[in-house]
């Protein structure tokens, strides 16, 4: 008896040791599934603590892909010695390596492409094409986003500039998922083959196929982790509706369910904003607009940041407008000078995201208006979690109560910047 009691004791002394062990042991690291990302312009106050910044997380994409990397990208503005010399060089050394890599650019700003555009045609395994949205809708491809390997995305406000990367704000996330990157894959092929086809009827009859799998949509969302191992919910929506693969889900519908499901406090920061249709159609765009008013009227505290680049009339009219109501509030921001002189296209708030209460955001590729929506090339993604509501959140509030921002007051007029 004496003996089994000592045996017990030896053996509850290890499994006590056990736990310690494993109590002390290092925990292993985490892959975030989903990732807030954020493009900081010199000498200024922005950056959030732990956001990774967009250069170092492109480069980590390209550097990791071992068979293929598809880029849609607006334009791409390169420039010698800038922070996206080295993410064009990681591009061809990887095509070199035998990555097989797809360039699709809007052609209304190809003027702006033109010398990155000559100098990736050369490479092997680099094919690029261009998209005439123009022609097919009156749009462009304002879309700004890269799928590495058919498992993870990245999208986000950056365009391919080397501005973007150090002269303005810019939001994006790195989405790790082989479901969510096929969706986009899928997206990505539609306007792939569009550019080489550019048949309105025939790619309207194209868009009613169904795809080969179930694509990740605001009905069946994938769930992912963020950094903190925190589960959250997300899927991606796209621009234009005429546009999309079949069974995808759209932007402007999934954007006013979420500003409609907001309770409390509506957070939103976009580089324009108006119901007044400057492209396309004149008239009014009462989707979002209403929305956000309806918010307001409910009672929801409504905060909306915008950039000087929103104060040319008749946008500037609108905006006060949305002012004047009880429960929203507008500010602009207006980025200091660059210590390098003034810079053309540059120093502004160009992010497009949005936060309702602590759970749900959307970061998207374009500005809020009619165009946008409805006949130009857009990706966004949204997302349901406390993570990256809490992320973005401390940079909204960041920017709402720094030194960036002016209140607009209906009562008085404001001088747009010079942007070039």
């Amino acid at each position: 008896m004496h003996m089994q009691r000592k045996t017990w004791s030896i053996t509850i002394a290890g499994l006590l040791w056990g736990v310690v062990c494993v109590a002390g042991a290092a925990r292993p690291e985490i892959t975030p599934g989903f990732q807030i990302v954020e493009s900081v312009p010199e000498a200024t106050n922005y950056g959030a603590p732990g956001v990774p910044r967009t250069q170092a997380v492109w480069l980590d994409m390209i550097h990791s892909a071992h068979k293929r990397i598809d880029v849609a990208a607006f334009y791409l503005a390169n420039k010698p010695g800038s922070a996206l010399a080295p993410v064009l060089d990681a591009v061809i050394a990887r095509a070199r390596d035998g990555v097989k890599v797809r360039f699709l650019l809007d052609r209304t700003f190809m003027k702006y492409s033109r010398d990155s555009v000559d100098r990736l045609r050369k490479v092997k395994n680099i094919e690029v094409r261009v998209l005439p949205m123009d022609a097919l809708t009156g749009g462009v491809l304002h879309a700004k986003y890269m799928v590495v390997d058919g498992r993870e995305v990245f999208v986000g406000s950056a365009n391919w500039d080397w501005r973007a990367l150090t002269q303005i704000h810019e939001i994006g996330a790195r989405i790790r998922n082989a479901r969510f990157a096929r969706t986009f894959e899928a997206s990505f092929d539609f306007d792939w083959h569009a550019a080489a086809h550019p048949d309105m009827p025939k790619l309207a009859k194209r868009a009613e196929r169904s795809l080969p799998f179930a694509p990740v949509t605001a009905a069946d969302p994938v769930t992912l982790h963020d950094n903190s191992g925190e589960a959250l919910s997300a899927f991606p929506a796209f621009s234009p509706p005429s546009l999309i693969p079949h069974g995808v889900s759209a932007e402007q519908p999934a954007l006013v369910r979420m500003i409609h499901d907001a309770r409390h406090v509506l957070r939103v920061q976009v580089m324009t904003l108006t119901a007044i249709r400057q492209y396309g159609p004149k008239g009014w765009w009462t989707p979002v607009d209403a929305a956000l008013r309806d918010a307001a009227a409910r009672g929801v505290d409504v905060r909306i940041i915008v950039a000087d680049w929103a104060l040319r009339e008749p946008m500037q009219a609108y905006l006060k407008s949305l002012a004047v109501l009880p429960h929203i509030t507008v500010k602009f921001s207006h980025l200091p000078p660059s210590p390098q002189g003034f810079i053309d296209y540059a120093r502004v708030e160009h992010a497009k995201y949005a936060v309702a209460d602590d759970r749900s955001v959307y970061i998207g590729t374009g500005n809020w208006g009619w165009s946008y929506f409805n006949n130009t090339v857009d990706a966004s993604v949204f997302a349901h979690g406390a993570g990256p509501a809490k992320t973005l959140i401390g940079i909204f509030d960041h920017d709402w109560s720094g030194p960036y921002v002016t209140t607009l007051e209906p009562g008085k007029d404001y001088k747009p910047p010079r942007t070039h």
